[in-house]
């Protein structure tokens, strides 16, 4: 089988840098006494490149970088149950181009938070289990996928509130499904791994 070109030859490097790398922390904070799972940029809109969020605990938190290494807390969401633990966030939009963050973790229920008014915008009730991890479609960034420990991949519109596909079944993964991601530029293509050894690429076409 002939090999697939990747657009460039393999280069044998040397484990020996080859001038040191200046780097340092500007900044350090702690959230509480929990794991922080998640930290993400917004790269959905332009204006708001210098925001981050974190998701651990039952608090997804939302930062600003400031100049000089200053973070600011812009807003902070507590979830009602204090037993829930979020793994993952997204940040996503409204097809009018609200901002939202799209969380999800121990129990299995994904918290649409509208950023403009700090509260829920919607909660998706689906999945049999944790959810894992949670992505945005760069080209549609109003639909989300969501892996989740139930073995199921499922494909969200975060302005009707409806699930749009379920990825499991016959052909889907034989355990937890533990990341998943959009194709950069074919909106009708994801790829998904998980607990039972696989990857598999799927097509909505």
């Amino acid at each position: 089988m002939a090999k697939v070109p990747l657009g460039c030859e393999p280069v044998v490097g040397s484990l020996t840098p080859s001038k040191k790398r200046e780097y340092r922390v500007t900044n350090r904070l702690q959230e509480g006494k929990r794991p922080i799972y998640a930290v993400v940029f917004n790269f959905i809109d332009s204006r708001y490149f210098n925001a981050f969020a974190t998701a651990g605990g039952n608090r997804v938190t939302v930062y600003q970088c400031l100049e000089g290494g200053v973070i600011a807390v812009l807003q902070s969401y507590i979830d009602e149950d204090k037993d829930e633990s979020f793994y993952t966030v997204s940040w996503a939009c409204n097809t009018d181009g609200t901002p939202f963050l799209v969380a999800g973790g121990l129990n299995g229920i994904i918290r649409v938070i509208d950023t403009g008014s700090e509260k829920i915008y919607k909660s998706f009730v689906g999945h049999g289990d944790s959810i894992n991890e949670i992505r945005t479609q760069p080209l549609k960034p109003s639909l989300v996928l969501s892996a989740s420990k139930d073995e199921s991949v499922r494909l969200w519109n975060i302005h009707t509130g409806i699930c749009i596909l379920i990825f499991a079944g016959a052909g889907g993964h034989r355990n937890e499904v533990l990341s998943v991601d959009f194709h950069p530029s074919n909106i009708y293509h994801i790829a998904s791994c998980g607990m039972d050894n696989t990857v598999k690429i799927w097509s909505m076409k």
